[in-house]
């Protein structure tokens, strides 16, 4: 009688569940989610990615109206949730979206990467926004604005006590580092790093 030989595991392989089909389904059955939770921060990083492309006017100007002029397809409901309540588009329209963008800058992009980050976001995909992109963008700058005159207010700096431009090219350095986006990105407790960074004591 020919000897049968056993299969054993690769070393480091992981055991082969002892439970049966039917445990396995209950749990399966117990873990599935109806439907995908929101991606939180999803909307500002794509309205980033909006402002970085220069093809529409600001949140507060029409941009909806204006990416549906782009795409008849899309309805304004669907692109409001997209751009306002952290909802993405189907996967076929977020990749067409995301590759029109990129079409628009003058650096070459990794769609792939983009459309991770756009739904996880940093840390869990590292920004591929670069210091440039961010310092160069109008919407990044208008934000700094306000952090700086928040800043200045709040901690009664006189403008004589800094290098106005040295200041500002700091609040958007540390901006890029703390991933803000909107002007909602930047909490309370912001305001003490931001301080220490922006106008150090010398």
């Amino acid at each position: 009688m020919p000897h049968e030989s056993k299969t054993h595991p690769a070393p480091g392989a992981p055991a082969r569940s002892q439970r049966s089909p039917e445990e396995l389904a209950s749990q399966f059955e117990q873990l599935a989610q109806e439907a995908l939770p929101a991606s939180l921060g999803f909307s500002a990083r794509l309205n980033m990615l909006w402002d970085l492309s220069g093809v529409v006017p600001a949140q507060a100007e029409g941009r909806v109206l204006a990416v549906l002029g782009i795409n008849s397809c899309w309805r304004e409901t669907e692109v409001r949730k997209w751009l306002q309540k952290d909802i993405l588009p189907p996967p076929l329209d977020l990749r067409n979206m995301v590759s029109f963008l990129l079409a628009q800058m003058d650096e070459a992009q990794d769609v792939s990467r983009w459309e991770a980050f756009l739904i996880y976001g940093s840390p869990v995909v590292s920004s591929p926004v670069n210091a440039s992109m961010y310092r160069q963008d109008q919407a990044r700058r208008e934000i700094a604005s306000l952090i700086f005159a928040q800043l200045t207010d709040e901690y009664g700096i006189a403008p004589s006590a800094y290098d106005a431009d040295k200041a500002f090219q700091r609040c958007l350095t540390l901006m890029h580092k703390f991933n803000i986006y909107e002007l909602q990105d930047f909490q309370p407790g912001h305001l003490e790093p931001f301080r220490n960074y922006m106008f150090p004591v010398e």
